[in-house]
């Protein structure tokens, strides 16, 4: 190209995520940060964990919002235990229901490759409900195999 060097110019605009600005609904929206530590679910969790092949690790770091790191030789999740005692419909939005959670679980300090979930049930539901919290969505796994995980409650 005879030597001729072609130079360019970028203006780089970093804008950091804002978060939704979501309207809670009246109802039971709240209920689920306040209070202390579901301890009887977590123990129930970890069982639930070890049934799926996982050991797991408690929290013992009060500002870190997480109660389980869950490992097995071939995954590791952080996991937030909750339960509720309002029924989930199926169309129910969880970024409606738990916010507070979400954006917790959003904000931990853990590298993005590691899973992070919130493993949620009512107290009627004997079931847990595993929802896999991504940066600006959050799913709810209806089957998984490396667990051999089925959600009993899939739509």
């Amino acid at each position: 190209m005879g030597g001729q060097e072609i130079k360019y110019s970028y203006t780089v605009y970093i804008i950091p995520l804002q978060p939704q600005n979501l309207q809670r609904p009246a109802s039971h929206c709240t209920g689920m940060t306040r209070g202390r530590k579901p301890v009887a679910a977590i123990e129930e969790a970890k069982k639930f964990a070890e049934r799926m092949g996982y050991r797991w690790q408690e929290n013992t770091q009060a500002d870190l919002a997480y109660d389980l790191f869950i490992f097995k030789p071939e995954a590791a999740c952080i996991v937030r235990v909750r339960q509720t005692r309002y029924r989930i419909d199926p169309g129910t939005i969880y970024e409606d229901i738990i916010p507070d959670d979400l954006r917790e679980v959003r904000a931990l300090p853990f590298p993005p490759w590691i899973p992070k979930e919130i493993w949620l049930r009512t107290q009627h539901e004997r079931a847990w409900r595993r929802l896999r919290v991504h940066t600006l969505s959050v799913g709810e796994l209806d089957w998984w195999k490396p667990d051999d995980y089925v959600n009993p409650y899939s739509r």
